[in-house]
């Protein structure tokens, strides 16, 4: 008898952590990204992100805390970073493909090109269309 009471102790316990962990680690995506936390658990490795503003654009390479943006110039932006200019969130795009895509051949122009041509799909989307 006192296993069992000890045992759902311990599996209580545990339930208790896991809960309080998993809290802590939403509540950092949140703190981190803020708005931009839809687009962090939405978009994918590998999904191609546009800031229609500045016109700069990345794949997005994501680990269980960040989510980074590899660009043409090899630089890694944090998705934050490359989404706001100025403090303030502009207009971006996230796209996916099922062709794998080369970053040195891309330009803004050939990616809305290829979006009109609908061969990549829009994940996500903020923004006023024109």
């Amino acid at each position: 008898m006192l296993k069992k009471i000890i045992l759902s102790v311990i599996i209580i316990a545990f339930g208790i952590f896991g809960f309080i962990v998993w809290g802590l680690y939403l509540m950092e995506i949140e703190d981190h990204y803020g708005d931009l936390q839809e687009t962090y658990f939405d978009s994918k490795n590998g999904d191609l992100i546009v800031n229609k503003k500045t016109k700069k654009f990345g794949f997005i390479s994501k680990n269980w805390k960040r989510a980074n943006v590899i660009t043409k110039q090899n630089d890694t932006l944090d998705l934050y970073d490359l989404i706001n200019t100025n403090g303030k969130e502009c207009d971006y795009e996230v796209f996916r493909s099922d062709t794998e895509l080369d970053i040195q051949e891309l330009s803004f122009e050939k990616i809305m090109e290829l979006k009109d041509k609908n061969s990549i799909q829009t994940v996500i989307k903020n923004g006023n269309e024109k």
